[in-house]
């Protein structure tokens, strides 16, 4: 969520440096280059080197409403899709990282788990999105948890779990999370069947060689036992992994929030805390699995923070002891600001779809002013630009 302070700041930043830059010398000479420098043409990620970090590389329009429209993209980044459009970012060194790794990684081994950090609005969010849309490419079983903060502040429904007392379920949580998961992956899992039966009621019930795809619509359609029918699908997930029938790739985006304390509340149930949400079990026990065949991708954010506490971005900072013992063991992977190179970049890109104009701002000292600006935060540099 981005604060109105925040969003304020930025616009007067903006405004401040369109009356700097008005104020320039009209015979500086403007920024000469090739406009086609700053992209690649292979909107394959599985053909990326890092010979391509620093280029944009633009997501085809089908991938876009497949993978991302539903649940992935804020509003952020919908009004950039729908300004420019299409949808391209950044090839960066951390994502390029990771995929080479996941090229080159022995899938035998128990779940890999990847683990991004950044100070706020790095960029971690379009980090994942360039390994998602890879391993999409590489027809990959997709589960995806776009902001696990959700589940403990967005009070849509909740109910006591049938089965483990003192948990709680999120019946609208987990009907999204199943409508995201059957269109990222109806082209893989459409032949699969059931491997074990699942008894939801006495009166509910799924005998085993099922269609999968029938338990999942069966979530979706009766969201009482949308909870349940999550676990059941990730206990058949872990079976045709470990029966080297796919590869998996689990996505949580903020997995600190799985220490924090909810929001949400139940008669006279007073607190809640994350690890009581069934949801959020499902996924912890997923995670510490040794399912071979699969990843798990995820990020910590300062957003779930307090206000007070966002300055902090580092693993042991938002995690603590018992998130960190948790994870182990983890590959580390940093999101840094932009480089100098990503800022030019960044800015070419953003001359090349009219969201800079002004003469001004295609200087030289135009954009070192826009660079000075933004230090380096890909969020800020966007918004310094918007009046320009």
């Amino acid at each position: 969520m981005i604060s109105v302070g925040r969003i304020t700041s930025a616009r007067i930043l903006g405004f401040g440096i369109h009356s700097a830059l008005s104020r320039s010398s009209s015979s500086s000479k403007c920024w000469h280059r090739c406009l086609t420098t700053f992209r690649t043409e292979r909107s394959n990620p599985a053909d990326h080197t890092f010979e391509d970090e620093g280029l944009f590389y633009t997501i085809p329009h089908k991938d876009v409403q497949k993978l991302f429209l539903l649940n992935w993209l804020g509003p952020h980044e919908r009004n950039m899709n729908n300004m420019f459009q299409e949808f391209s970012i950044l090839i960066r060194r951390p994502a390029l990282e990771v995929i080479d790794i996941l090229k080159r990684l022995n899938y035998n081994y128990p779940l890999t788990r990847f683990l991004l950090y950044g100070e706020m609005s790095a960029g971690k969010k379009f980090i994942m999105t360039h390994i998602l849309h890879f391993c999409k490419s590489q027809n990959w079983v997709l589960l995806t948890v776009p902001w696990a903060n959700d589940w403990n502040c967005k009070r849509l429904d909740v109910s006591f779990n049938n089965h483990r007392e003192s948990f709680f379920d999120l019946p609208v949580h987990s009907k999204n999370i199943l409508e995201d998961f059957l269109i990222k992956n109806l082209h893989i899992i459409k032949d699969f069947t059931t491997a074990e039966s699942y008894k939801f009621s006495e009166q509910e019930a799924f005998d085993q060689g099922v269609p999968l795809k029938d338990l999942i619509s069966f979530g979706i359609n009766r969201m009482k036992f949308a909870n349940d029918v999550v676990g059941a699908v990730i206990n058949e997930l872990q079976i045709l992994a470990n029966s080297d029938k796919i590869k998996l790739l689990i996505t949580v985006r903020g997995i600190n929030s799985f220490w924090r304390k909810t929001g949400q509340r139940k008669e006279k149930v007073r607190e809640i805390h994350a690890q009581q949400l069934t949801l959020v079990n499902q996924f912890m026990d997923l995670l510490q699995s040794d399912t071979k065949n699969a990843v798990a991708l995820c990020s910590v954010e300062s957003w779930v923070n307090d206000v007070k506490d966002r300055k902090a971005y580092l693993p042991t900072e938002l995690l603590g002891k018992e998130g960190i013992d948790f994870l182990e063991p983890f590959i580390p992977i940093e999101v840094p600001k932009y480089s100098d190179a990503e800022v030019m970049k960044v800015m070419d890109y953003y001359e090349d779809r009219k969201w800079i104009q002004y003469p001004e701002a295609k200087t030289s000292d135009g954009r070192n002013q826009i660079k000075f600006l933004s230090g380096h935060n890909p969020y800020r540099l966007f918004r310094v630009c918007v009046p320009l």
